[in-house]
This record gives structure tokens, C-alpha cells and sequence, in this order.
């Protein structure tokens, strides 16, 4: 008895320092992580990410099934930041990387739907969404991408007073 609780507490001790090598983050600390030179990984799938992927610069796509065969491309020097649909295949991934012996290891949290969520940018098809101004992208105030044209600056009209 006493041999099982010890063997419990010891499990506790290990998985509970496990998990802590696991940063849980936001889409926007993700973001700003991203921005700073963090390494950010989509594991999802090409088919998912030609749909709708993250709109990262230099964000790197290894799909959670070739992991293990492209360790090769991760810097081990850098901060990685995993993400995926949902955080669940990113967790594993992270999971994974922190077992061979990486040690600044992020899992972003609610994965795409929580980075759309947070209107973050993301990439449809191809296309960039860009803070859209108007539900019709043709309307005079869009431009072509969705995104809101710049307003004008109010020009100083010389006003005349009738005397």
C-alpha cells in the first residue's frame, strides 16, 4: 500500500514537471511570439492549410504524421510555438518535442478557430483577410482584398463670407 502511494506521488511529481515544460498561450501572445522570432508549426494537414492557414511570416507547416521525420527543420535554439485546429494535435506535437529534448515549447491554445476568433489574419484559399470595412468587398469604401480603404484627409477649403 504504502509502495503505491509512493509510486503515485512520484508519477504526479514527473507528469506534473512534464506539463509545466508546456507553455499554454494565446492566438495574440502566440502572435506577438511569432513576431519576435519564435518559431511558429502548423501540424495540421496540407489539404487543412491550403483552406485556411495562419497568415505568419515564415510559419512553417509539418504536418503532426511527418513530425518525427523532419526534426531536422526545428531549431532547437528557438522558441517553437505548435498549433493546429484546435490545440489538440498541437498539444501531442509539443508533447513529442519536449520528449526529445526540446525545451522552449508552446502549445497555442483553441488552435485556428480560436486565432480567427480573436480576429487575427488568416489566409482562405490563397486570398489574405485583411479587418474588413464592409460586408461587400466591390463597395467604394473596400479595396479589391476586403480590407478598408484609407480615408481621405479633409482638405481646408477656404471658406467665403459674403459681405
Amino acid at each position: 500500500m504504502k509502495t503505491t502511494i509512493v509510486l503515485a506521488i512520484m508519477l504526479l511529481a514527473i507528469t506534473s514537471s512534464f506539463a509545466q515544460e508546456i507553455k499554454q498561450i494565446s492566438p495574440i501572445r502566440a502572435k506577438l511570439m511569432a513576431r519576435n522570432g519564435a518559431v511558429m508549426i502548423d501540424v495540421r494537414e496540407a489539404n487543412e492549410v491550403k483552406e485556411l492557414a495562419y497568415a505568419v511570416e515564415g510559419i512553417l507547416t509539418i504536418p503532426l504524421s511527418e513530425i518525427q521525420n523532419r526534426l531536422n527543420e526545428i531549431p532547437k535554439n528557438k522558441d517553437i510555438i505548435l498549433a493546429c485546429a484546435s490545440g489538440n494535435r498541437s498539444q501531442k506535437a509539443a508533447n513529442f518535442l519536449v520528449k526529445t529534448g526540446y525545451k522552449k515549447v508552446s502549445n497555442m491554445e483553441g488552435g485556428i478557430s480560436a486565432w480567427q476568433a480573436k480576429k487575427l489574419e488568416v489566409i482562405s484559399k490563397g486570398k489574405t483577410s485583411k479587418k474588413a470595412c464592409c460586408a461587400n468587398p466591390n463597395s467604394k469604401k473596400c479595396n479589391p482584398d476586403g480590407s478598408c480603404k484609407k480615408k481621405a484627409e479633409p482638405t481646408k477649403n477656404a471658406s467665403k463670407t459674403k459681405q
